[in-house]
């Protein structure tokens, strides 16, 4: 009677040891069938957020500049450059230093990525120092283009989604609209204001022209300033009470920290990099009030 109660379980045990191959085996079957999602490629964090916005899930963003590090001198690593393959599309600001140096060894080394320009149709504005600014994603005026672009490329990319992303759009209009009224309140509210600021770096240009404020910087196209430069703009600053410089953490140095002390302007901190556009915009319309805020990430 023993013997047979072990033979039971025995046939048992084996049965079920026999099935959990087969089900391992239409698990990976069934695994494989599904579609991966399309990947696009955006050079800095502030891109990743208009795609996600409009696209909701339905492509996967790959940021080649993340949040942290200068899109300036920025060097992809090895990783990246295998990972870009596996991109469809890359949406590329314009002509940021980034792009300017890695854009033709991108497409070399993804010849069937399509690349497109999310800057076409965008008025260029000119830094302090007569140079055409790359920076043109801190602007509400032109976010409004930027996302027009990204649209377009989407419906071309993924045409069966192009209803929904086309609903997100609007959505993604109705943020950029608000976010402009909300700041020019902010600058009516405030008639007293100080319109000029300095930064380290001209990024503000675009925010400065839709706004009407003036932006100086302490370095332009890369070129760090002579002492006489940085004398005669901590005596403009001085004269003209200018009251903040903008702070970015990723071009930060002694010569910022000069300027600060010797023309006693008070340090206000943005992050135009950040994955959040909406917050950035908010941050920059702060920190040239001089109203305090902790920065985004």
């Amino acid at each position: 009677m023993k013997r047979f109660l072990y033979l039971i379980i025995l046939c048992v045990i084996l049965a079920g040891c026999k099935g959990t191959p087969q089900k391992q085996a239409d698990s990976g079957k069934a695994s494989r069938t599904e579609k991966p999602a399309v990947t696009v490629t955006v050079t800095i964090s502030p891109y990743k957020y208009f795609v996600d916005q409009i696209a909701k899930g339905k492509v996967d963003v790959n940021v080649m500049v993340s949040n942290g590090n200068n899109p300036e001198t920025y060097e992809p690593y090895a990783q990246q450059m295998m990972e870009l393959s596996k991109s469809a599309l890359y949406l590329k600001v314009g002509s940021i230093g980034f792009e300017q140096t890695w854009m033709k060894k991108l497409q070399d080394n993804a010849p069937d990525m399509k690349v497109i320009d999310t800057s076409v149709g965008i008025k260029p504005a000119k830094t302090p120092g007569g140079n055409i600014d790359p920076h043109v994603w801190m602007s509400c005026s032109n976010a409004r283009i930027i996302a027009s672009n990204i649209l377009k490329a989407l419906c071309e990319l993924e045409p069966k989604n192009k209803t929904f992303f086309e609903k997100n759009y609007q959505s993604l209009l109705s943020i950029i609209d608000k976010r402009d009224s909300t700041i020019k309140e902010s600058f009516k509210k405030d008639p007293d204001l100080v319109r000029k600021f300095v930064i380290y770096h001209p990024i503000l240009t675009y925010f400065a022209r839709d706004y009407q404020l003036e932006q100086l910087a302490i370095e332009e196209e890369g070129r760090e300033p002579s002492a006489s430069q940085l004398k005669s703009l901590i005596e403009r600053a001085r004269k003209e009470k200018i009251k903040f410089c903008l702070i970015q953490a990723e071009f930060a140095n002694r010569n910022t920290t000069t300027f600060i002390n010797e023309s006693h302007t008070k340090p206000m901190n943005i992050n135009p990099l950040q994955g959040d556009w909406n917050r950035a915009m908010l941050e920059a319309a702060l920190a040239v009030q001089g109203k305090e805020i902790v920065v985004g990430k």
